[in-house]
């Protein structure tokens, strides 16, 4: 199908719908972006051909649908998308009344809340054979899941964005004195044991809606911040045909519409993939997959719009390096293996930053003040 002059509107400006605005670009769409402030990376950018400023209005507020539905009833757009988690959820769970106006690039709501919940991830995942830590069920007692646990144990929101409130206890009676406290409701986590690990493969897959697994490359995230258990800043493309059969054979189970990005660690004891989440929204890495040479926003237009999806093979161009240099100066600041990482932290052979380009330099400096003045805000969020 050509989609030259389709008229999409996509609802983020950050680090992700940048990449995702390149690849509508290369296709011939004619962009929209929805931007909070002036110094948000899409509003500073060369790449969008319209951008629209709505400050100060958080997406789970009603009155954020309500403009939003006020803006896709003018009829000046044929497609909206949603990238990240804050815009993906609320407009999924309010597609009926967008429906009528504009097709919606994301997967449907009932597949993509299935992800969001990290209960139902691994509970499918366990009842589907796919490796995982020993994760308490949610038909499970909590002491029954205690009296087969080894500590240490982690605990993270069965709904929840990034690594925003994650818990390790080192015994079950630090735990306890949590399950004391009448503001802690246990059945509101996941709780799962603690694994060691060194590595983490990240896999990246999109699947048609016919079921078909049309594009996917496995990834390992090098350094990732906060340290113990936080989002990757340095990603590297790697060869894991084994740990993307079992991203692949999950999304099927979940019957996954579109692109999802699939987590797994790797056993420090044992040198196993183990389940970590799945995220069914955009990464802010999807500028790999462009790196790779697959096209995710054409294919999440050929399949709204029920068209064949174009296939691309299983990634072979290994050993290409993505950057978040924002969080990796973090990184450097807090790590004690600053001076003896692999690669070098001052190395940048094959790897490109996340957000800098030289035909559009503007996003990286803008996202960089952002960063830099929102700095304590931002580790008091991630802090555990």
């Amino acid at each position: 199908m050509n989609f030259k002059g389709k008229r999409v509107l996509v609802l983020d400006s950050g680090k992700q719908a940048l990449a995702m605005i390149r690849g509508l670009k290369e296709i011939g769409c004619i962009v929209t972006v929805l931007c909070k402030t002036r110094l948000d990376p899409c509003y500073v950018s060369n790449r969008p051909d319209k951008k629209l400023l709505i400050p100060q209005m958080a997406e789970i507020d009603d009155k954020y649908i309500k403009r939003l539905l006020k803006i896709v009833k003018s009829g000046d757009f044929d497609i909206l998308m949603p990238i990240g988690e804050l815009t993906t959820n609320p407009v999924t769970k309010n597609e009926a009344l967008f429906k009528p106006y504009v097709k919606i690039a994301c997967a449907p709501r009932e597949t993509y809340i299935k992800a969001f919940n990290k209960q139902t991830t691994f509970d499918t995942a366990m009842k589907n054979g796919i490796p995982c830590p020993y994760t308490r069920r949610s038909d499970q007692d909590i002491e029954d899941f205690l009296a087969h646990a080894k500590f240490p144990i982690i605990i993270k929101p069965r709904e929840g964005l990034g690594s925003i409130g994650f818990h390790k206890f080192e015994s079950e009676s630090e735990f306890r004195s949590w399950l004391k406290d009448d503001s802690f409701n246990v059945d509101d986590y996941v709780v799962q044991e603690f694994v060691h690990f060194e590595n983490r493969i990240g896999t990246n897959l999109f699947v048609d809606q016919k079921g078909n697994i049309c594009s996917s490359y496995a990834v390992d995230v090098l350094r990732w911040f906060p340290i113990d258990a936080g989002a990757g800043v340095l990603i590297r493309t790697v060869d894991a045909h084994e740990v993307l059969d079992y991203a692949g054979k999950l999304l099927k189970a979940l019957e996954w519409k579109g692109f999802a990005n699939v987590a797994f660690m790797i056993d420090k004891n044992t040198g196993e993939p183990r389940l970590l989440e799945i995220n069914g929204r955009i990464p802010a890495s999807i500028k790999m997959a462009y790196m790779c040479g697959y096209n995710i926003s054409r294919q999440m237009l050929e399949m709204i719009y029920d068209q064949d999806v174009i296939q691309y093979p299983e990634n072979t161009n290994f050993d290409l390096y993505i950057r978040h240099l924002d969080t990796d100066i973090a990184w450097f600041l807090k790590s004690k293996d600053r001076f003896r990482t692999k690669p070098s932290w001052f190395s940048w052979k094959n790897t490109k930053e996340i957000l800098f380009s030289w035909d559009d330099p503007k996003p990286f400096f803008a996202n960089f003040l952002q960063k830099t003045a929102s700095y304590k805000s931002i580790m008091q969020k991630k802090k555990h």
